[in-house]
């Protein structure tokens, strides 16, 4: 099995932090970023571990997280909800579809 591509969207959540800065100037305080968090949508998040425990590779690609020109051709394959799977030349929509593939591959 070759050619298996997963398409999903994440979002990132910052953790903020506030700094107290020099004491005795309030202006100095500041809120940073202190981590970033990815985090995948339900469906997306299924679909990806669907594949892992059926012991299948894949590349995954993130739609948010990823250039302009990845996105567009995306667009252009009829990528227009995730996740979707790639296999071969079929493209398979939707969570429940993914694990109908899965189950008629593995058996």
């Amino acid at each position: 099995m070759d050619n298996i591509t997963l398409y999903v969207k994440s979002e990132k959540i910052p953790i903020v932090q506030y700094s107290e800065g020099i004491t005795g100037h309030p202006c100095t305080g500041a809120y940073r970023v202190k981590e970033i968090i990815k985090n995948f949508k339900p469906e997306d998040k299924e679909a990806m571990e669907l594949l892992d425990q059926a012991q299948i590779n894949y590349k995954l690609v993130d739609l948010s997280d990823c250039p302009f020109t990845v996105q567009l051709k995306a667009k252009i394959l009829g990528i227009n909800e995730t996740p979707t799977l790639i296999l071969g030349d079929e493209k398979i929509k939707g969570v429940q579809n993914i694990r109908q593939i899965i189950s008629q591959i593995k058996s």
